[in-house]
């Protein structure tokens, strides 16, 4: 996942086009993509476990269990991850990092593409307050419209620098997904993609989000992460 730039080449093809969106900067960096935090290593003691502490974000705990732990400063490997209220079990294979303010970035272990805006990693984003307070176009999000914090031209996330999206009109599901023992505003978007020299179309990509507005937390999957679903179905909430 990643954070939003403007790239100007792709602005000024689209110059004559509208309702395009975005995206981020480095990675690892507050307004950057999916950075994975190389800073002090925990180590975990045989048979216990490690608690990572993503500072700087609201009760942002998480607990991975020993042994086989590669936890680090700001990084989480599997195990249970707390993001405000709510605890989610990361599959082994999942790295969650605290990269801006009210926002953990969690890759899924696929491939990573760099592009000029930055890295950008499979996965999802949790989202706390003020990030929600941004959620389109720096305005508040509102689950009538696609996820889409910036205001400039958004790369698709197949190729950052070679498609840009078109902001669709609907969603192609609305309803309510289940969220522990909470029901969460659920959105599937289906984002067409165009060439950013021809604006051709160029295939398209889902944007599933999950909103608890009452537990200020937007979850934000523009991967099709596999058992994700299922994982928020399970959380908790203290």
């Amino acid at each position: 996942m990643r954070m939003r730039r403007s790239p100007a080449p792709v602005l000024l093809a689209l110059a004559a086009a509208s309702a395009l969106a975005g995206c981020g900067g480095e990675a690892g960096q507050a307004g950057g993509g999916l950075g994975i935090a190389t800073t002090q290593t925990v180590t975990a003691p045989t048979g216990g476990t490690t608690t990572t502490t993503l500072e700087g974000t609201t009760r942002a705990t998480a607990t991975t269990t020993a042994p086989g732990t590669t936890g680090r400063a700001g990084r989480v490997a599997g195990g249970r991850l707390t993001f405000r209220a709510m605890t989610i079990r990361l599959a082994p294979e999942w790295r969650a990092t605290r990269d801006a303010a009210d926002r953990v970035a969690v890759a899924s272990g696929g491939a990573c593409h760099r592009s000029v805006g930055g890295v950008d990693c499979p996965g999802f984003l949790l989202l706390g307050p003020s990030q929600i307070a941004i959620g389109h176009e720096l305005g508040p999000y509102r689950p009538e419209r696609v996820w889409h914090p910036g205001t400039g031209v958004e790369g698709c996330p197949a190729d950052r620098d070679g498609l840009v999206e078109q902001t669709p009109a609907r969603p192609r599901t609305a309803g309510f997904a289940k969220v522990g023992t909470n029901r969460a505003v659920y959105r599937v978007w289906v984002v067409p993609c165009l060439d950013a020299t021809t604006l051709k179309p160029e295939g398209s990509y889902r944007q599933r989000v999950w909103y608890l507005p009452s537990s200020g937390i937007l979850v934000v999957d523009e991967w099709s992460t596999p058992g994700l679903a299922g994982v928020l179905a399970a959380a908790t909430f203290a």
